[in-house]
C-alpha cells in the first residue's frame, strides 16, 4: 500500500508535465497513467515495474500531434501497440535490447536537450519555437524575458490579473474543446458545404454562444474598463496604441465570427474560424501573464527537487521531490497571487481527450503513420526492456518475462491510441521509486493506477490551481538528467568512436529530427562492428633454415573481406620472389569471395614463375563458410607456428 501510495505521488506531476510537452492535454497524459498501472501492471512481465507516459516518446508525439493532429497521434500509437504485440507473440523481447549503448544514450541525450530547450520557454509562460534548433538558439531570448525581477509592491494589479488569467483560462480551455469537435467532424468527411450538417454543429452553437457572453462579462469588469490591469504585450506596429479592452473586444469579434460559422452549418468555415477564436484568446492569455514570475516559479521548482535530493534527512525522501515542488510552488503562486499561466483542465476528464479516428486514413499518408508507428514500437519497447533489466537488478524478486511484458505494453498503448491518451513505457523513476518504497508484488503498480484515477475523478479541480511553470520547471531538470555527461566521459575514455557516435546521434536529432539522429548512429554503429569484425592481420615472415634459402612465412589472421583487400594486395606483394613460400590460413576466420580470387590469382601467378607455394585449400575453403566456431587456433597450432626472426 505506502508503494502504491509513492508511486502515485511520483506519477501524478510527470503525467502532466509529459502530457503538456507531447503537445497534448494533461488528460492524455493522466489517461497513460492510469491504464499503465491497471492494465499493464496487472499483465505485464516485469512485476515491480511501472508503466507510463514517458519523456523519451514527447518528441514523437508532439511531432505527430504538431503535424497531424491529436487524432492521428492516436491512430500511431494503437499502430505501436499492435507491433509490440506481434514482437511479444513472436519472441523478439530480447532483440529490442539490442541496440548500441552509445545509439541508445545518445537517444537520450538529445531527447534530454530537446526537452529542456523547449520546456525552457513554457518555464517563463512562452511558446516553444518550431524545431528543436530554434528552441536551442532562442534560450536567450528565453532567459531575457524571465530575467528581470518580478514587481512585488502592486498587489492589486497582481490578484486583478489573476483573475482575468483564470476566468480566461477557462474560456479558452472550452473554445478549444469545441475547436477539436469540430476538427474531428472535419476529419471524419462530413459534408463541407454550405447549411448542411446543422444538426451536427447545433449544440456546439449553444456552448458557443455562452462562451461570447461569458467574454463579454469579462471586458465590462471594472480592472478592465479602468485599465487596472496593464497590457503586457510588446507593441508593434499598429499594435502600439493596444490595450487590454481593445484585445478582448478582438477576441469577442472573432467569438462571435466562430458562431457565426457554427449556425450556418458549414463545417469547414466554422473549424477555421473555431482556430482562430482558440488563437484570440491564447493571445489575451500572453498579454496578461507575466514571464518574470513564472520564471521565478520554474526556478523554485528546479531548486527544490535539487536541494530535497541532497539534504533531506532519508526518512523523508519518500516524499517524491517533485510533487514536493509543486505543492509549495502551487501554495506561493496562490498566496501571492501570482499573474502566470495555469494547468487548464476540463471539468469531465473524456472532454480532454481527442478520440482517433478512421478518417486520419484519409487524410494522412499510410506511409507516414507506419513510419511513426514503428519508430515509436521500436523507442518504447527498447526504453521500457531496457528499464526491465534495470530494475531485476535493484530486487532479489521474479525476474522479468521480456516477451510478456512487450505484449502487455502493446496491449496497454492499443488501449492508449482508442481512448485518444499519450504512448506509454515502462519508466525508470516511477520503478526506482517503487522498489525503494517496499513494493514486492506487481499490486503496487497496479494500485498506483487506481489511485490517478480516484485523484483526478475527486479532486480534477485542484489541477487548475498548479501553475505551468511549475511543470515544465520538472520536465528541464527531467531534461538536464536525460543528458548522461559522465556516461560520455566514460566513453571517450573507454572507446573515442563510442562517443563519437553519441555525440553525432545527439547533434543529429537536435539539429534534424529524431528519426534521422537515431538512424543515424544506427548505420555508424553497423560499419563500426564491420570494421571491427573485418579485422585483417597479414604477416610476412622469413624463418631460419638449415637447407639452402631461407623460406617465408604468409601468417593470415582475422576475416578477409572486401573492406581489407588493398591491405592483403599490399602484403602480398612484400613476398619476395626467391624463395619458398608457406601460407598460414589457420588463424582465418573467414574470407570472402573478393579476398579467395585474389589470393588465388597471386597463387598462380607466383607458381607460374616457378615459385613454390604451399597452401591448405582445404581451410580456405573451409573459411568461406559462416561456422567460424571451429576455425579459433587451439595451443598446438599457436605453439607450432613458425617463428620469426626477421620481418
Amino acid at each position: 500500500m505506502l508503494a502504491s501510495l509513492v508511486v502515485f505521488l511520483v506519477a501524478l506531476p510527470l503525467c502532466m508535465g509529459i502530457g503538456i510537452a507531447s503537445g497534448a492535454p494533461v488528460a492524455a497524459g493522466l489517461v497513460t497513467g492510469i491504464i499503465g498501472g491497471i492494465v499493464v501492471g496487472r499483465f505485464g512481465g516485469s512485476p515491480l515495474q511501472v508503466s507510463g507516459p514517458a519523456a523519451g516518446l514527447t518528441v514523437v508525439c508532439a511531432e505527430v500531434a504538431g503535424r497531424h493532429g491529436l487524432p492521428a497521434l492516436g491512430v500511431v500509437v494503437v499502430l505501436a501497440g499492435a507491433i509490440q504485440i506481434a514482437a511479444g507473440l513472436l519472441k523478439l523481447g530480447q532483440w529490442f535490447r539490442a541496440v548500441s549503448p552509445a545509439v541508445v544514450h545518445g537517444m537520450l541525450a538529445g531527447i534530454g536537450v530537446l526537452i529542456l530547450s523547449s520546456q525552457l520557454h513554457v518555464m517563463v509562460d512562452d511558446r516553444p519555437r518550431q524545431g528543436g534548433l530554434a528552441n536551442l538558439l532562442s534560450i536567450p531570448e528565453a532567459i531575457k524575458k524571465g530575467l528581470p525581477l518580478p514587481e512585488l509592491d502592486n498587489r492589486a494589479e497582481r490578484r486583478a490579473r489573476l483573475e482575468l488569467l483564470q476566468a480566461l483560462g477557462q474560456l479558452h480551455e472550452q473554445q478549444t474543446e469545441i475547436a477539436a469537435h469540430v476538427a474531428r467532424l472535419e476529419s471524419s468527411g462530413s459534408d463541407q458545404t454550405e447549411g448542411t450538417d446543422i444538426e451536427e454543429l447545433k449544440p456546439l452553437a449553444s456552448l458557443q454562444q455562452a462562451i461570447v457572453a461569458q467574454l463579454r462579462c469579462v471586458r465590462q469588469k471594472r480592472s478592465v474598463r479602468q485599465k487596472v490591469v496593464s497590457w503586457a504585450v510588446e507593441p508593434r506596429g499598429k499594435e502600439a496604441e493596444s490595450t487590454l479592452p481593445v484585445a478582448i473586444q478582438t477576441a469577442e469579434e472573432r467569438l462571435a465570427a466562430a458562431l457565426a460559422d457554427l449556425k450556418t452549418g458549414s463545417v469547414a468555415k466554422a473549424a477555421q474560424s473555431q482556430q482562430q477564436a482558440a488563437q484570440a484568446l491564447a493571445g489575451v492569455l500572453a498579454g496578461l501573464k507575466s514571464h518574470d514570475w513564472a520564471a521565478k516559479i520554474g526556478l523554485v521548482s528546479i531548486a527544490i527537487i535539487v536541494l530535497w535530493q541532497g539534504l533531506a534527512p532519508r526518512r523523508l525522501r519518500i516524499v517524491p521531490g517533485p510533487l514536493l515542488a509543486v505543492s509549495v510552488v502551487t501554495w506561493l503562486a496562490w498566496a501571492g497571487s501570482l499573474p502566470v499561466l495555469y494547468v487548464e483542465v476540463p471539468d469531465r476528464l473524456i472532454d480532454g481527450l481527442s478520440f482517433p479516428t478512421l478518417s486520419v486514413l484519409a487524410h494522412v499518408p499510410l506511409r507516414e503513420l507506419l513510419t511513426a508507428s514503428l519508430f515509436m514500437a521500436v523507442i518504447a519497447s527498447a526504453e521500457t526492456l531496457l528499464c526491465a533489466t534495470a530494475v531485476d537488478r535493484m530486487h532479489s524478486g521474479p525476474q522479468t518475462q521480456y516477451d510478456r511484458e512487450l505484449a502487455a505494453q502493446g496491449v496497454g498503448n492499443v488501449l492508449c491510441g482508442l481512448v485518444g491518451a499519450l504512448p506509454m513505457t515502462g519508466v525508470i523513476v516511477r520503478s526506482a521509486a517503487n522498489v525503494q518504497a517496499g513494493g514486492a508484488s506487481r499490486l503496487s503498480a497496479i494500485l498506483h493506477g487506481l489511485w490517478l484515477l480516484l485523484f483526478v475523478v475527486l479532486c480534477g479541480s485542484l489541477l487548475r490551481l498548479i501553475p505551468t511553470a511549475a511543470l515544465a520547471g520538472i520536465l528541464v531538470y527531467t531534461g538536464f538528467r536525460l543528458i548522461d555527461f559522465r556516461g560520455l566521459v566514460r566513453l571517450w575514455k573507454r572507446e573515442r568512436s563510442e562517443a563519437f557516435i553519441y555525440l553525432t546521434t545527439l547533434t543529429l536529432i537536435v539539429v534534424e529530427d529524431l528519426l534521422f539522429g537515431v538512424v543515424a548512429g544506427l548505420v555508424l554503429s553497423a560499419i563500426k562492428l564491420l570494421l571491427r569484425f573485418s579485422r585483417l592481420h597479414v604477416q610476412v615472415m622469413r624463418t631460419t633454415s638449415h637447407h639452402g634459402s631461407d623460406p617465408v612465412t604468409v601468417r593470415i589472421s582475422g576475416a578477409a573481406t572486401f573492406l581489407r583487400l588493398p591491405i592483403l594486395a599490399s602484403r602480398l606483394d612484400e613476398v619476395p620472389s626467391d624463395t619458398d613460400v608457406q601460407i598460414d590460413s589457420r588463424r582465418l576466420t573467414y574470407i570472402d569471395e573478393a579476398c579467395q580470387e585474389l589470393l588465388e590469382n597471386w597463387v598462380k601467378q607466383r607458381e607460374a614463375g616457378g615459385q613454390r607455394i604451399a597452401m591448405d585449400h582445404r581451410h580456405l575453403q573451409a573459411s568461406r563458410r559462416d561456422d567460424w566456431s571451429d576455425k579459433t587456433p587451439t595451443a598446438d597450432q599457436q605453439d607450432n607456428s613458425p617463428h620469426p626472426s626477421a620481418t
